[in-house]
């Protein structure tokens, strides 16, 4: 992702020198998880459907089966050059919606969904849409979260100004016009950075970091389409130490539940938290230290609920351009982080952070 502040360079050069040590904190998965030989271009199952962006400006699909073993990687040739992309599983098959350019000034959202072949249908434009046009002073345009709400996707994304808009899939397959959800108070001059999505219950709920406040933010869609207003996150789960600023979030609804990782810049980089039926949050967990040694930094992650649990996919900074993957289980245990590349050969790409990941 390009930026242009000062302040974001240098959050990114911190990350970038703290994750080559990555690498050598992380140990490789138990035995068993060998990749898949056969069933690469197979239509999704339940498991962990994963759309790595790889380096320079590619896809890359795998998919992690229930049983532990991984799908052979395949880049999707025509979602090349995509900026950002988000992903569901919508009766039964992969849907991705992802933003690319559209013209010198301008960038639109597109979609496509995986046929039982495995293959993919051109992207197209989702009609309704109006184009984003490029801001050259705020490069974090189109970062988006999708999910499935009762029977129909919603869509939350990052707009030219730093807003978070908001559109949902009609019966017809048109788009509802995007809708400005409003910023919270006192932060109303602030710009969104990052943002996970997930149903729970009926509900979209929405988990957003800030740009320059780095506030951990939660707010709900109602079945009825009117919003909730924003609640601090760390004001109801406590701020963790060590806490840096927070770059990324992961939420996945889970038997009538919020999970929430968020990953910072701090030396123990991924925290944990969970939104009970009842409204009230857990206390934030360090992952790291359920999971590794040592501490550990990563540049951003993806997660979904396969199975009624959730799967975590740390991707480093370091030039290996290395994947992390872990479960939490039921009963609240973690599993040891394996190192992805053991399972799966990414030898021909180089994986960075930016991809999306839904179960199904």
């Amino acid at each position: 992702m390009l930026r242009t502040t000062r302040r974001r360079r240098v959050r990114v050069a911190s990350l970038l020198a703290a994750s080559v040590a990555l690498a050598t904190v992380m140990t490789a998965a138990p035995a068993g998880a060998a990749p898949r030989s056969t069933g690469s271009d197979a239509a999704p199952t339940a498991g962990l459907n994963l759309m790595l962006r790889a380096d320079p400006w590619k896809v890359v699909q795998t998919r992690r089966a229930p049983d532990g073993t991984w799908d052979a990687a395949r880049e999707i040739p025509q979602f090349g050059g995509f900026r950002y992309w988000t992903t569901v599983v919508d009766s039964g098959r992969l849907r991705l919606f992802g933003l690319r350019s559209s013209g010198p000034m301008s960038v639109q959202f597109v979609q496509s969904t995986q046929q039982s072949d495995g293959s993919w249908s051109a992207p197209t434009p989702m009609r309704g849409l109006a184009e984003l046009p490029v801001s050259s002073e705020y490069f974090q345009l189109g970062t988006a979260g999708a999910a499935m709400v009762d029977g129909r996707v919603q869509l939350a994304a990052v707009d030219p100004s730093g807003r978070l808009v908001h559109t949902v899939e009609n019966p017809d397959g048109s788009w509802q016009p995007w809708g400005a959800i409003s910023a919270p108070p006192g932060l109303g001059s602030d710009k969104y950075f990052s943002l996970a999505t997930a149903e729970v219950n009926g509900e979209l709920h929405i988990v957003a970091t800030m740009w320059n406040d780095g506030s951990v933010l939660h707010t709900i869609r109602h079945a009825d389409g009117t919003w909730a207003g924003w609640g601090n996150i760390m004001g109801a789960a406590g701020t963790p130490s060590p806490w840096g600023w927070p770059h990324d979030v992961v939420a996945v609804g889970i038997n009538g539940a919020l999970q929430v990782a968020v990953v910072n810049n701090s030396q123990i980089a991924v925290y944990h938290t969970i939104r009970n039926s009842d409204g009230n949050w857990a206390g934030w967990g360090p992952i790291g230290q359920q999971i590794l040694t040592q501490p550990f930094y990563v540049c951003g992650a993806d997660g979904a609920n396969v199975n009624n649990e959730l799967q975590l996919l740390f991707e480093t900074c370091a030039n290996s351009g290395s994947l992390y993957h872990t479960i939490r289980h039921a009963n609240g245990s973690w599993d040891r982080a394996g190192y992805v590349q053991s399972a799966v050969d990414l030898s021909p790409w180089r994986p960075v952070a930016d991809g999306s990941a839904v179960g199904g």
